[in-house]
């Protein structure tokens, strides 16, 4: 991917190990984790009834919406609980200390 493809979103010290923040990049909301220090970047609305993914649980590389409880992987956006539902994922990488994600989601 080019520099031009990835947007600078966050601090490294603005997501603290084990929390989820919700971002901007272009006209998408995104749910930024942290995950003892690696990041993961997917899209904030949970398929079921749109709830706010960044707001979720988070255990190990998995998110539970805080709405109905939908889990997703935060490693490729799958629901745990069947193949019938899932997330876009971004690609996240960090520049000294600033959090830059792609615009455009992982291929499926």
């Amino acid at each position: 991917m080019h520099d031009a493809d990835f947007v600078t979103v966050a601090r490294v010290a603005d997501v603290a190990p084990g929390t989820g923040k919700a971002v901007v990049v272009g006209d998408r909301e995104i749910a930024l984790f942290n995950v003892e220090g690696r990041f993961y970047a997917l899209d904030n609305t949970c398929p079921h009834q749109g709830g706010p993914l960044a707001e979720g649980w988070i255990e190990g590389t998995l998110v539970t919406c805080p709405w109905h409880a939908w889990t997703f992987k935060l490693t490729d956006g799958k629901m745990t609980l069947g193949e019938y539902a899932s997330v876009d994922t971004f690609d996240v990488r960090v520049e000294r200390d600033e959090v830059q994600v792609s615009r455009t989601p992982r291929s499926a």
